[in-house]
């Protein structure tokens, strides 16, 4: 399987544009063979993936297809493989995968006993660490087949061969003994997912499978256990959104009321999830989850085109203020400068002092650039990654006032992927077919006022100082913990610091810049990333 950690990865291949052109002309027996053919290509591993991907992907189809059953003695040959393990202390890998692979086409056979038998030999040894297959830390680094695929197929064969009365509790028994090998987040749709068919008796299993999990407490902090998320999904399946709304006005479960409006979300009804959201953010305590809570009821306020949308969004960053949420709120009443300079004002006096990025954005909005300059002078070359560090605004923002804009693509990249990287995964944005909020990103925000603006020569060398001040900090820091992936942003700052320094300055700016090149000189990587820096920007390199 692919994206296995301590294996390399191979070169991505831009898409040909011929290939479904191609698939849709062959026949079916040309297909085949160009099947058969690709897949005896393939190196063993992959080989033998595919494989399996087809045998699952047959079983499912309407032709009715099982794989042939393995032979009659794998559960006792399994069980003689573990005892010469557990004896060892070590077990070979591509053994531990043969078996596991005989495990799983017994289950796509229909043989769900047999496939239940050797699952169990052979996976709760290996989830428990009794069996040393030689990795470092997953299981999966070593193991030629998808150890979450099993433990879904294992966890199946025990629903399948338990009688009703006792189904729920084998279930629950096999997920936790699997768990240190696969969790299953949704063990319903897991279980379905690799099966043939339809899971027997589904009904009538779900009302039991509801009152096992509810004798789980919940956890103590905001974070639901692997029981609550099992438990939403059994309500979910079993009684639709009302279950789902008892559950979160029972609980009061920052999971279980997003799920609940996101169920009202999915079907359409944007009046009946704006009212839940509004009631679920009553609900919850935490003003992070109350945040969240609010964006959904500002996105059903922008699907029902309501003339409160901006208030909403305001609302939202109050109660838990990001930048993702101010960006929104500023081109709420729309794209105009004026308006969104308006917008900042206010928010700058709510803004949180320590939340470097937004106030940095939104003085820089406001026309004060000597206190976004001062921001960015005090921040430590270090943490640009943390939210509150303005780095990664703040830098951008100021040479894209000093430059007019003529920086060059790199920065512009820069600042927009800085503003992204701090958009909250929400429960409304993980499908891009759902309906999202718009938010656009700092750049184009400030590139939209950057005209309405006027940069007083004091302020610009006020900036260009601040600049400086980061990308020295920047370098040091980058250099002195040898972080290497980070050359090549540590470089962009210092070359910015030369393309966008005022008139008269250019020259001592390039001095600078060169000062810090001697500085490193044994660093040959970072000299690189130099260059190449002065050569996007369109600035004479230093000597």
């Amino acid at each position: 399987m692919s994206g296995r950690s301590g294996r390399p990865r191979r070169r991505s291949l831009a898409a040909d544009p011929d290939i479904d052109r191609a698939l849709e002309a062959m026949t079916a027996p040309e297909l085949r063979a160009a099947v058969r053919a690709a897949i005896g290509a393939l190196d063993e591993e992959t080989r033998a993936s595919t494989i399996d991907l087809f045998l699952t992907r047959a079983t499912k189809g309407p032709a009715g297809f099982r794989p042939g059953r393995p032979f009659h003695r794998l559960v006792e040959q399994a069980q003689s493989f573990v005892e010469a393990a557990s004896h060892l202390g070590y077990a070979d890998p591509a053994d531990a995968t043969e078996y596991l692979r005989g495990a799983m086409k017994a289950f796509l056979a229909g043989d769900h006993v047999g496939a239940r038998a050797v699952f169990e030999v052979i996976l709760i040894p290996m989830a428990g660490a009794e069996i040393d297959l030689g990795q470092h830390e997953l299981v999966e680094e070593v193991l030629g087949i998808d150890a979450h695929i099993c433990v879904a197929q294992y966890v199946a064969s025990v629903y399948t061969t338990t009688p009703l009365p006792e189904r729920a509790a084998a279930v629950l028994a096999a997920i936790e003994h699997a768990q240190g090998l696969s969790s299953l987040l949704s063990p319903i749709k897991d279980m379905e997912e690799v099966s043939a068919g339809a899971l027997p008796d589904l009904s009538a299993f779900l009302p039991l499978w509801v009152k096992r999990l509810r004798r789980f407490k919940p956890s103590t902090d905001e974070w639901e256990s692997d029981q609550e998320r099992w438990l939403r999904e059994a309500v979910s399946r079993s009684d639709g959104v009302h279950g789902l709304e008892r559950l979160a006005r029972s609980t009061k479960r920052p999971q279980a009321c997003l799920a609940w409006c996101q169920a009202l979300a999915d079907q359409g009804d944007w009046s009946a999830a704006l009212r839940a959201y509004e009631t679920a953010a009553r609900l919850v305590g935490s003003s992070h989850w109350r945040g969240r809570l609010l964006d959904g009821a500002a996105l059903g306020a922008q699907e029902l085109r309501r003339t409160d949308l901006p208030a909403r969004l305001e609302n939202a960053w109050r109660v838990d203020p990001t930048l993702t949420r101010l960006l929104r709120w500023l081109v709420a009443r729309g794209d105009a400068p004026a308006l969104a300079r308006a917008t900042a004002k206010k928010a700058l006096a709510r803004c949180p002092k320590k939340a470097g990025r937004q106030m940095g954005l939104l003085r820089a909005l406001v026309g004060d650039v000597a206190g976004a300059a001062a921001l960015l002078s005090k921040a430590s070359g270090l943490g640009w990654s943390d939210p509150n560090h303005p780095g990664h605004t703040v830098f951008p923002l100021l040479a894209m006032l000093l430059s007019k804009g003529a920086t060059g693509d790199a920065l512009t990249a820069e600042l927009d992927a800085s503003a992204r990287d701090v958009l909250e995964s929400t429960a409304l944005a993980d499908d891009e077919r759902r309906p999202t909020l718009r938010t656009p990103s700092a750049g184009a925000l400030v590139r939209a006022v950057r005209s309405s603006l006027t940069v007083s020569a004091a302020d610009a060398d006020t900036a260009i100082k601040a600049m400086r001040a980061a990308a020295e900090k920047r370098v040091e820091g980058i250099l002195g913990n040898s972080r290497r992936r980070h050359y090549g942003h540590a470089a962009v700052l210092v070359a910015s610091c030369v393309a966008c320094a005022p008139k008269g300055q250019h020259a001592e700016a390039a001095r600078w810049a060169g000062e810090i090149r001697q500085r490193y000189w044994r660093r040959h990587a970072f000299r690189q990333e130099l260059a190449k820096a002065f050569d996007v920007l369109g600035v004479r390199e230093v000597a």
